[in-house]
């Protein structure tokens, strides 16, 4: 499906590629690694044709499509989000648009040489339309959006309406909708609450084609990957296998090429030692001149490089003032937010909590409860922070408040340096000091030198975190930290947590990262925050087996503005019963009937598809020329057979959710 041959490429100086070769067929589950900056992106650019290689080429088989959903925000018309999903990218309109003007100029073609080109294109237009369903496409739309997070309330409000985090998930659900046979993800996961990232991992396990996917969420992709592209030494090293097997094969790989680079030292010393003590004597110059050639075959071979080891690295925060015993007290707090009254919205009431000093808490729940306004309300005294519209909030004594935002990392100077970043916030701050913290977060040598405007996403959010932990702050609250660090980053950044002596209040979707640090949750749901006394690895289970069941049901067909048929309100005809204090009455006879009526409709969808695919066929191989009136009949059979199928698939979808 896709090869890479002998790529090379650089920017300026810095070269990120040599001689790469790698190939990926049409199962591959791949994991893309590498540290911020090694050039996964660059990568995924070249793939996509936006990036030539300086040598070698990327080989994309000519009848792939390929799919891509980047870190970066894409533009939108302002439409609904329905309408842009179903749009594919602009791609279902320019096919439609093409279908039409293809069967216009059928309809007055006239016998020659034009129509067996005419009818090539309209079949290749059919192909199209039947590889991403368009038959079922608004059907799979809704299910797409409703698994990513949205309501069915929500299809047909406005895209300017959404946050730019809901408008990542339009982004992903116009992407999964295409259904292509290569899948790109560049971090799927940062935006994305548990609930719909445990239904993306159920949606990608079932994928019929290929991932290729960037993510730092071992989890995740421990559950979805077979293979590991990792970025090392201008290379990719691929390794068979999911994330856990990849650490362990490169740790083995790791050990032989460390015992090859020291023999090939070893033998280099033993050469050198022997040329300097006879090289000089006569009786052994013939030993030595053969030593001296073999010295010099081994310095023109490869020197075997190892990668540079994190190993030692860490970070450690400098020590914090010591706060009261409690460090924030609420009481019967609430918080609405909104511009005016009139579009106030409330995210929760009646919060009664009281969070002592050296407490670690996670804050769940799906977005848009109000977790990140919960912790905003809990940075009091510092910019930008929300105040509560009812209740009474009150800090502790000598609490010092560290807040980090998603949008942290957009504060920072572009044309200051990174050493110029870290300095400003601790001016009085030695300067090895600041050089270990940035050492800590990778940033090592003249690393410092480099200016923020030229720093990829995840490096912006290093040397964000990077300032936010060089001041000592006794209460830190964090939201989605792990957004956009590397593996490496992340686990300097989760073992100087574990070692934290203050308070810490932080959001994460990272599953991995938060179990290892809470040790209490608070979950926001139906505008209540409710302290749970659940360990957090069963609380991921709960959650996991209701997105299971919740994705059961969907499949169904039973899924009605976020609930299932048996607890919605709605009231059937007088032939189905209806639904009183939330359960169905429905009687034996009717249910047989539902039944019946089930296989008659699937057994005539299949009838349909089969017959529509014939067509398909006719319309290709047809002479057009010869029988203009029967390709005619073949394509207006054609177009009302799929109207019945639509219709009939309608049916099979409503009753499936009554069954």
């Amino acid at each position: 499906m896709l090869q890479i041959q002998g790529v090379s490429k650089s920017f300026g100086s810095k070269i990120l590629f040599e001689g790469v070769r790698a190939n990926l067929d049409a199962r591959s589950r791949i994991a893309l690694v590498g540290p911020n900056g090694s050039g996964k992106s660059t990568l995924i650019k070249m793939i996509l044709g936006d990036e030539l290689p300086d040598h070698g080429s990327i080989v994309l088989h000519p009848h792939v499509r390929v799919g891509h959903l980047a870190q970066e925000l894409p533009k939108f018309e302002d439409r609904s989000i329905l309408d842009e999903v179903m749009s594919l990218g602009g791609r279902r309109g320019e096919i439609l648009a093409r279908k039409e003007y293809l069967e216009k100029q059928m309809q007055s073609l006239v016998p020659g040489s034009e129509h067996d080109s005419i009818l090539s294109d309209y079949s290749k237009v059919l192909e199209e339309l039947d590889a991403f369903d368009e038959f079922r496409l608004p059907s799979r739309a809704e299910r797409i959006l409703e698994g990513v997070g949205f309501r069915s309330r929500d299809f047909h409000r406005r895209l300017s309406e959404f946050s730019g985090g809901w408008l990542m998930r339009v982004a992903l659900a116009r992407v999964l909708l295409l259904n292509p046979d290569l899948l790109i993800l560049d971090e799927p996961t940062n935006h994305l609450d548990l609930e719909s990232l445990l239904w993306l991992e159920e949606f990608l396990k079932g994928y019929p084609g290929a991932i290729l996917m960037v993510s730092h969420d071992r989890v995740f992709l421990n559950k979805l990957v077979n293979n590991v592209w990792e970025i090392d030494q201008k290379r990719i090293e691929s390794y068979t296998g999911d994330l856990d097997a990849f650490v362990v094969q490169k740790e083995e790989r790791l050990k032989v090429l460390e015992a090859k680079a020291q023999g090939q030292e070893a033998k280099a010393a033993q050469l050198r030692a022997f040329i300097e003590r006879f090289g000089a004597k006569a009786s052994k110059a013939r030993q030595a001149q053969s030593r001296m050639k073999q010295l010099a075959k081994l310095e023109a071979e490869e020197k075997i490089e190892l990668p540079e080891s994190i190993s030692g690295i860490g970070f450690r925060f400098p020590p914090c003032p010591k706060s009261g015993s409690v460090v924030a007290t609420l009481k019967d707090l609430e918080v609405r937010v909104g511009t005016s009254t009139s579009d106030e919205k409330l995210l929760f009431s009646g919060f009664d909590w009281i969070l002592k000093r050296g407490t670690r808490t996670a804050i769940v729940g799906v977005n848009g409860a109000g977790k990140t306004t919960l912790l905003r309300t809990l940075a009091q005294g510092l910019g930008g922070s929300i105040r509560p519209s009812a209740g009474e909030f009150r800090l502790g004594h000598e609490v010092r408040i560290g807040y980090y935002s998603q949008m942290q990392a957009e504060t920072l100077d572009l044309e200051s340096t990174i050493l110029e970043e870290l300095e400003s916030t601790a001016p009085t701050l030695e300067i090895s000091r600041i050089r270990g913290v940035a050492g800590a977060f990778l940033f090592r040598g003249d690393d410092v030198e480099k200016k923020i405007k030229v720093l990829s996403g995840g490096e912006k959010a290093r040397v964000a975190l990077a300032k936010l932990l060089l001041t000592p702050n006794n209460f830190l609250l964090l939201d989605e930290p792990t957004n956009h660090l590397d593996a490496d980053s992340r686990e300097v950044l989760l073992n100087a947590l574990q070692d934290y002596d203050g308070t810490l209040c932080v959001v994460s979707h990272d599953r991995d990262f938060v179990g290892p640090l809470a040790d209490q949750l608070l979950e926001i749901e139906s505008q209540r925050v409710i302290p749970l006394v659940i360990p957090y690895e069963e609380y991921l289970e709960k959650k996991t087996r209701e997105t299971r069941e919740r994705i059961k049901q969907s499949a169904r067909g039973g899924k009605v503005d976020g609930t299932t048929l048996a607890s919605a309100t709605r009231t059937l005809g007088p032939e189905e019963g209806i639904l009183q204090g939330g359960e169905r009455k429905i009687s034996n006879n009717q249910r047989k009937a539902w039944e019946r009526e089930f296989k008659e409709v699937e057994a005539a969808i299949a009838d349909l598809e089969g017959r529509i695919h014939e067509l398909n066929d006719l319309i290709a191989s047809g002479d057009f020329e010869k029988e203009p009136e029967k390709t005619r009949g073949w394509i207006e059979e054609q177009s009302r057979l799929q109207i019945e199928l639509d219709s009939k698939m309608l049916r099979w979808e409503e009753l499936g959710g009554l069954l």
